[in-house]
């Protein structure tokens, strides 16, 4: 007879972290195989190898930007329902004492209509945003438009003004967003900016 499983059964904690470990590593094994799929290794050539490699280090930054970006934007969309349409932040359903403006405004987030740029640009209007905010994020869009339309990112151009410099595609506070701390530090400023957006709209 099987015994019933219950809170307190002996090995129940570790039958149930053994399998929370084999999961993680078949979710690693997953991640690696979708890799491959667009940047294969174990070329003869190693400088095939190093290309590949590079190009999935370009897919890591290009990701970072963007779940960044859409993460803020997200957070935006619930901030105008907050201001316009009085949703409260606790309640599991998108209940407004506005029903009209409700309509209106999930008519216009839900169609995409209303770009990144534009809601930046909503945001600072109604004050959901300080300026140093909306700069930041006006950066952020910037990068996250190159990180959507071009192919090639760890790349250099060259200004029209010499002698300064050539400007790497994607910067951050003027350095290159490839360097390991100068991502640390995009990482750093808006995911402090998220938090802050999501105290004010909880607030």
């Amino acid at each position: 007879m099987r015994l019933p499983l219950v809170a307190n059964q002996p090995g129940r904690g570790f039958d149930e972290m053994s399998r929370v470990r084999r999961k993680i590593d078949q979710t690693l094994k997953e991640v690696e195989q979708i890799h491959s799929l667009l940047h294969p290794m174990g070329d003869p050539d190693p400088k095939q190898n190093l290309y590949q490699a590079q190009s999935r280090r370009e897919d890591a930054v290009r990701i970072t930007v963007l779940q960044m970006s859409l993460a803020i934007e997200d957070l935006l969309d619930s901030l105008f329902w907050r201001v316009f349409a009085g949703h409260d932040p606790n309640s599991k359903k998108r209940r407004s004492k506005k029903r009209g403006i409700a309509r209106e405004l999930d008519e216009l987030l839900e169609s995409g209509r209303l770009g990144f740029e534009a809601k930046i640009k909503l945001a600072r209007v109604v004050r959901v945003v300080t300026k140093d905010q909306y700069s930041k994020l006006n950066q952020l869009r910037s990068l996250r438009n190159k990180c959507a339309h071009e192919w090639m990112l760890d790349i250099a151009r060259k200004r029209k003004k010499k002698p300064k410099p050539s400007k790497r595609l994607l910067e951050h506070e003027g350095r290159n967003l490839f360097d390991i701390n100068v991502l640390e530090r995009f990482m750093h400023v808006y995911s402090g900016i998220y938090l802050k957006l999501f105290d004010r709209y909880l607030s």
